[in-house]
């Protein structure tokens, strides 16, 4: 098998990277900003480290210390934060940073393929096909965690499974690093424990715990001993993962969550190859095969050889997505994409084999059965190929022009807030880390507990927004700002406010009405 030169596969990798790196280029303003929510959080983090705050969760009225995200990736871009000379320009260099991390995983995915058996044409497409998807187009846009933890996942794997028993030290160290990008980093610890039980090399699962402990222990410590004291949905929320799962996620609801969750998760693997742009039943037909399709390719990869770290890794991961609190969607499952799109590629291959064959069936019938199934897989993989062009060429573009317009809508709310609210006010705003940040004034989302999806009682939404005033006394928040434009904007909703008795519009502008939160009566604007 030919190897790669460094400087082949240093060029390879920049060629992959271009038209990635030329779209956030010219979307270097960051329209989006806010809207993932967890890319607020991440620049918030930035910006408390940068300027000496102790890294809290500034937006926040309290402003209680980060317990829920871990600092290394706040860290980083914290870099930007103190080298922009204003917000505009902090924004854009922190996703420019974040973006540098795709050539580094895609260098070290390559390299795994490689030193596990795919030749170079198939370790080209693969990469290719990784680092060229849409979605990872509009995550690498976004400040997002999942890829700056890829390279810390792919390096440890590719670390870890080197034959020397002085790797596995290392191999931990970087785990450890991984684990402090992102908390899902966790599963790696299991995952080693199970390859190395798996190959008989107990000493290296030792070794590889040592390596990865110290970030353990150092967060989990960090977390328990600047836990925000509240328990309230909100302080669990920005504060605490294991909180607000145990709210979420309980003995009476776990067979839903578990059967939701693998549809979910089943529907992301599969988009992935095909792209969601289909919803229901026509979705699940489509994509929960192509992810079964990838699964198989995993399973038939490892029974090839010795069970790899990133199947050990994958098989882990999935299973705490199933009981997380939160569907599975493409962004959770990121950091397993590599591994699955490897896994389709394989199933793929053993599939084309099977119908080779049974082309040259001496039964006619069997050669039709061939034929069709051959056109039929065709026409999946075509199709998914011509929307994920589509994607590119229309619908991601068409999102940044429309996020770009509902930002400079909701600008002018933020300049109105800016202008009129007092210093030390405390608002309730869908965006709601944007808002902090551009205005300085402390913001809180409006929360609706997942345990709601997951009972399928959509009526309790509106419900939800009819009781909005008490949300916000609960939480001391004196305006409410809701969307007129955007993906959130609901009339119904709007509606509910304007009749709510406890609100008092003031102002609006086109991105959104503001309303004062009344105070009971008796209590002297206390």
């Amino acid at each position: 098998m030919a190897q790669v030169s460094r400087r082949s596969l240093a060029i390879g990798v920049a060629l992959l990277c271009l038209p990635t790196f030329l779209f956030i280029w010219w979307n270097r303003d960051v329209p989006h900003f806010g809207i993932l929510e967890d890319d607020g959080i991440y620049l918030i983090g930035a910006k408390s480290l940068a300027e000496g705050s102790h890294y809290r969760i500034l937006n926040l009225p309290a402003e209680p210390y980060q317990t829920k995200y871990p600092p290394l990736y706040p860290l980083y871009l914290s870099l930007a934060w103190r080298a922009g000379a204003t917000f505009a320009a902090k924004l854009s260099a922190a996703v420019i940073l974040s973006w540098l991390s795709l050539p580094m995983v895609l260098w070290l995915f390559h390299v795994w393929l490689r030193r596990h058996g795919f030749d170079q044409r198939p370790a080209w497409l693969l990469t290719a096909l990784f680092g060229l998807n849409p979605y990872v187009l509009f995550f690498i846009s976004n400040l997002g965690s999942e890829i700056f933890f890829m390279v810390f996942l792919l390096a440890t794997i590719l670390v870890a499974e080197k034959p020397d028993r002085n790797y596995a030290l290392v191999a931990g160290v970087i785990a450890g690093f991984g684990y402090l990008a992102r908390t899902a980093g966790i599963a790696l610890l299991p995952a080693a424990l199970i390859y190395y039980l798996w190959i008989r090399e107990p000493r290296k699962a030792l070794w590889f715990t040592a390596g990865m402990a110290p970030a353990i222990v150092g967060w989990t410590l960090w977390s328990q001993t600047h836990a925000a004291p509240q328990h309230d949905i909100v302080t669990l929320y920005y504060t605490n993962y294991l909180g607000y799962q145990l709210l979420n996620v309980t003995l009476d609801n776990i067979h839903v969550v578990l059967w939701k969750n693998l549809s979910a998760l089943l529907e992301s693997f599969g988009s992935y190859v095909f792209p969601q742009m289909l919803q229901g039943l026509p979705a699940k037909l489509i994509l929960q095969p192509l992810a079964l399709a990838m699964i198989l390719g995993c399973i038939r990869m490892a029974r090839r050889g010795n069970l790899s770290f990133y199947t050990a890794f994958g098989a882990v991961s999935a299973a705490m997505l199933l009981v997380w609190h939160f569907p599975p969607n493409q962004r959770f499952v990121l950091p397993l994409v590599p591994l699955l799109l490897a896994g389709f590629y394989s199933e793929a291959s053993h599939f084309s084999g099977l119908v080779r064959t049974a082309f040259q069936h001496k039964d006619r019938s069997q050669r039709v059965v061939a034929y069709a199934f051959a056109g039929l897989l065709i026409a999946i993989l075509g199709t998914g190929a011509g929307l994920q062009i589509y994607m590119w060429a229309s619908v991601i573009p068409e999102q940044v022009r429309s996020d770009r317009k509902n930002a400079t809508e909701y600008a002018a709310v933020y300049q109105w807030i800016d202008a009129n609210a007092p210093p030390g006010a405390s608002i309730l705003w869908e965006n709601d880390t944007a808002l902090y940040l551009l205005t300085g004034r402390h913001a809180v989302a409006f929360l609706i507990p997942p345990r709601q999806w997951y009972q399928s009682e959509n009526d309790e939404d509106l419900a939800s927004y009819r009781r909005i005033d008490e949300y916000a006394r609960d939480h001391q928040l004196d305006f409410v700002v809701l969307p007129t434009v955007g993906p959130h904007r609901n009339p119904e909703v709007l509606k509910a406010a304007a009749e709510n008795v406890n609100l008092e519009g003031i102002h609006q502008e086109t991105g959104g009405v503001i309303y004062r939160v009344k105070k009971p009566a008796g209590t002297n604007g206390k």
